[in-house]
């Protein structure tokens, strides 16, 4: 083992989920919510409620953090998100470049990846391998750490070169290319899971991070599961029910 690690056992007898924000709350029906600035017809359970919460407020205050040129919002600015998307991944395909191409189109890759109006398969771990090349086998471009802006380089930069990450997943499954250097975030992802589902931790080396994404305020790493190690994984069971904690808006 290569250092000293958390005991997720012990952390998970205080966990608790963040609750949905009580704008949205009246608008919720199962698994569902219908609001003016959220709708989605499935998949609204407590795991994703700090993710919905996050956008809702971004979405309310309009206050954006502009930390690139958002090259996504004027791709195809005509079409609807899903079409955009798709258009995306025929003429990126096509080129004879592909994947290795330039800066901007990582830049373009880094936007989708975080933009607050593809919580769909935009943000998806398969859509994400296709466009970098991983899932057909081929090498990763040098240009791929322009998937993160500077601010998200140079905290990369100052990390050590060993880390210890969390996945929230599926259990038995552990697949996907998003870890995360905070157990709270990978715990949203695992406790209040409908299915059953698991947490584990790893080690990795920092020169196998393909980029570090910050602007949830998740500390995601962007890195091949092949490339993580020393992985413990611990099943969550029936006792880490969805709890109620101090929610964001509720903080002094």
């Amino acid at each position: 083992m290569s250092s000293q690690r958390l005991d997720i056992n012990q952390v998970l007898q205080t966990y608790r989920l963040p609750s949905l924000h009580p704008d949205l709350q009246p608008y919720q029906f199962k698994d569902e919510l219908h609001h003016s600035l959220m709708n989605y017809e499935c998949g609204v359970y407590p795991r994703v409620y700090e993710r919905i919460n996050k956008i809702y407020q971004y979405r309310k205050t309009k206050a954006a953090r502009k930390l690139e040129p958002s090259l996504w919002q004027s791709y195809y600015p005509h079409l609807d998100v899903t079409e955009r998307l798709h258009k995306l991944i025929i003429e990126e395909m096509a080129k004879p470049d592909f994947p290795q191409r330039d800066p901007d189109f990582f830049k373009l890759l880094g936007q989708i990846w975080t933009d607050k109006d593809t919580e769909s398969w935009g943000q998806s771990s398969s859509f994400l391998e296709l466009l970098l090349g991983i899932a057909d086998g081929m090498p990763l471009s040098k240009h791929a750490h322009h998937m993160m802006t500077s601010t998200e380089q140079d905290k990369l930069a100052e990390l050590p070169d060993e880390l210890t990450v969390f996945r929230g997943h599926v259990h038995p499954l552990l697949q996907g290319i998003s870890w995360t250097l905070k157990l709270d975030v990978a715990l949203l992802f695992a406790v209040g899971n409908p299915l059953q589902s698991s947490v584990s931790v790893g080690t990795v080396q920092k020169s196998d991070v393909i980029a570090l994404i910050d602007r949830w305020d998740e500390d995601e790493l962007i890195v091949l599961t092949r490339d993580v190690y020393e992985i413990e994984t611990h099943p969550i069971d029936d006792r880490w029910c969805p709890i109620e904690r101090t929610a964001p808006w509720q903080k002094s």
